[in-house]
């Protein structure tokens, strides 16, 4: 690498240069300019080079570097740029950085740095852009006097205290960025004077009082952000002269719809956000609701939202800040390799904050689990699988988790991971929430921060005298009864695909047995079957009736070949109270779902468990099929639906509207 260096400006950037920094660079002295950003650089950065004393701009972003920053580099007077961001970093910022006299760019942002602000910053008069980072401790009211300062962030600390009174006459700022100040309560002083300002965001400060009118006099500002204050009052009627193109007020403490509130809306297209869950609540789940209709289980997935789910999400990207809604749902880019990948292929994504509401439950204790895959940082070629999305997850409006962060817990990207919890329902809604808290990678590619999820799964823990197994602490009597059950499963699969002829040379026989079946009147066959059961379970909803006892020899084909579902010998009434009943009784489970021998909620998806494969599906398909394309393919949808008809999670299972739909969608 020295060797390449014998030029004033070396820049060596995005050459995927691997190993640590070797130690002779630092006797380069006529360096000017020094680039080794986006490489694989590892290990520390050596202390030589602080006897680049001729250095301007100074480069070593976007690689794997670790330890503290050496406090030699506050003896690069000449140095007027200085980037570390996105590295592993640790340790504190040098006070001796406080000597860099002809500093103007100080970019530190997605370390692992600690401690607090050095007041010897306050010093570099010539600073023009001070990012964020892991810090602590109070703001130090030296860096009011940073004349020249244009970009002031504040977020991914744990800052603590009130702004100091000197922020607020920088006449140079353009963009103030401070968020999740840990104070008692801040309030907007009498006057400020930030004339060129173009960004402003105080966001989750605790800020009480009303807003300013003087912001309106602010005549650049293009962006505000005042969410996640105790705001009160109105939007004032000085902001119907502002253009603003964005616009975040939401859960602060304001009382809308008011009569003057749309007559002070900004000009043009601004976007604002003003966030009011409780409309949607009474709308999805009104007074007077008849208790039959209540849920005792319910999930959500992104990629097949469900009726009694609603979702709320505030913020924008701040890489993006005017991405549209549809750049929050993102799909994977390459599979998770898990089993029921298919739930991992999309995920919502939030800047701020992703509110789920789980409507019309039971009251009742519940065991909520939440599914993550981090499947945007994940490329090592635009350096965003070195990233860190970092939320808190609060349910029923509790911290549960505090600094989330889904690689960690999956071990890498595109793994999995699930994280449990138990919570009370009351009043029939389920809230959930994740709230991005300022931490992790703000600008990393592509510029998505914010919490991310796939899928939610909500069941009950008890009901009368049954335990529910919770997620990942099955019993030996639960693994069992899984593997049982998967291998009954497969044997009843082959039986019926046997049955029907799909696989081997077998015929259906009703009287002709020399019938043969084409591929449109199998898929006819199944639609029947599924038909019938929706029947059951759906068709009728004051009476749910269970089939129990799915297999080959209960379905009956007439002379046309329609299907029948026959012999409802083992057939209950499902009661929503107390969906355990059924595990009381005795007799056989060749053909029932695991729920039965893991005691757990019983639901009219125990019907789902009809088909089930671990082989190879092409291999399923009947050899006397035409291997046409068309039949191809469909004999593949169909085979996977039958797979998801029996997960282990009765959760996961489709309806049978959905696998009806499914079918339907194939036949036409």
């Amino acid at each position: 690498m020295v060797s390449y260096m014998s030029k004033l400006n070396s820049d060596l950037s995005d050459n995927t240069i691997h190993g640590s920094i070797p130690y002779q660079i630092g006797y380069l002295f006529q360096l000017i300019t020094l680039d080794l950003s986006k490489n694989q650089l590892t290990g520390i950065i050596p202390t030589s080079l602080g006897n680049l004393r001729n250095l301007k701009r100074h480069t070593l972003g976007q690689n794997l570097l670790t330890g503290k920053i050496p406090p030699s580099l506050g003896r690069l007077s000449s140095l007027q740029a200085l980037s570390l961001r996105q590295n592993l970093l640790t340790g504190e910022i040098p006070p001796s950085f406080g000597r860099l006299s002809s500093l103007q760019v100080l970019s530190l942002r997605s370390n692992q740095l600690s401690g607090e602000i050095p007041r010897e910053l306050g010093d570099l008069s010539q600073l023009r852009s001070l990012p964020e980072n892991g810090l602590s401790g109070t703001l130090p009211p030296e860096l009011g006097k940073l004349s020249n300062l244009q970009e002031l962030w504040l977020t991914s600390n744990n800052l603590r205290g009130d702004l100091p009174k000197d922020y607020e006459n920088l006449k140079n700022l353009t963009t103030l960025f401070v968020t999740d100040l840990q104070t008692k309560g801040l309030s907007f002083p009498e006057s400020a004077n930030l004339s060129s300002i173009l960004s402003l965001t105080l966001r989750n400060c605790s800020i009480t009082g009303s807003i300013p009118p003087y912001i309106a006099n602010w005549n650049q500002l293009r962006f505000l952000d005042l969410s996640f204050n105790n705001l009160t009052g109105g939007i004032p009627s000085t902001f119907k002269n502002l253009f603003l193109y964005q616009m975040d007020l939401a859960y602060n403490q304001f009382r809308f719809p008011e009569p003057e509130t749309h007559k002070n809306l900004p000009h043009n297209n601004s976007r604002i956000n003003l966030t009011f869950p409780e409309e949607i609540v009474r709308k999805y789940c009104p007074d007077g609701q008849k208790k039959s209709q209540y849920n005792s289980t319910s999930n959500f997935y992104v990629n097949k939202p469900a009726n009694n789910w609603a979702y709320s999400c505030n913020g924008h990207f701040y890489g993006d800040s005017m991405a549209d809604s549809s750049k929050f749902v993102q799909k994977v880019t390459c599979g998770a390799a898990v089993t029921g990948a298919s739930l991992y292929d999309e995920a919502r994504l939030c800047p701020n904050s992703l509110k789920y509401y789980g409507f019309c439950l039971r009251n009742g204790n519940y065991n909520i689990s939440l599914y993550f895959s981090e499947i945007v940082f994940t490329n090592n070629d635009d350096y965003s699988s070195s990233a860190k999305r970092v939320f808190d997850i609060y349910i029923q409006r509790e911290l549960r988790l505090k600094d989330f962060n889904i690689k960690e817990m999956a071990r890498h990207s595109n793994n999995v991971t699930i994280q449990s919890f138990e919570a009370s329902v009351r009043e029939h809604l389920l809230e959930i929430e994740l709230f991005w808290a300022g931490k992790g990678s703000l600008y990393a590619p592509p510029s998505f921060h914010g919490p991310l999820t796939s899928a939610i799964s909500v069941t009950p823990t008890t009901v009368q005298n049954f335990e529910v197994n919770r997620p990942g602490r099955l019993s030996k009597i639960g693994i069992v009864a899984i593997v049982l059950g998967a291998v009954l499963a497969l044997i009843l699969f082959l039986a019926l695909m046997s049955r029907l002829g799909w696989i081997g040379d077998r015929e259906l026989r009703d009287a002709n047995s020399s019938t043969r079946l084409d591929w449109p009147t199998r898929v006819r066959i199944c639609h029947g079957i599924v038909k019938g059961l929706k029947y059951l379970h759906e068709d009728n909803p004051s009476r749910k009736i269970v089939h129990r006892n799915i297999k080959p020899s209960n379905i009956l084909l007439d002379g046309n070949l329609n299907a029948k579902v026959s012999d409802l010998g083992l057939a209950k009434l499902y009661d929503e109270e107390n969906p355990y009943k059924f595990i009381q009784e005795k007799g056989t489970v060749v053909y029932m779902a695991p729920e039965y021998a893991m005691r757990k909620a019983i639901t009219e998806k125990v019907d789902a468990i009809v088909l089930h494969s671990k082989g190879r599906l092409s291999e399923l398909v009947d050899k006397q099929m035409p291997n046409e394309h068309v039949v191809m393919k469909q004999a593949k949808i169909i085979l996977e639906l039958a797979m998801r008809c029996v997960d282990q999670s009765p959760t996961l299972r489709p309806t049978m509207s959905e696998v009806l739909s499914e079918l339907e969608r194939i036949s036409n």
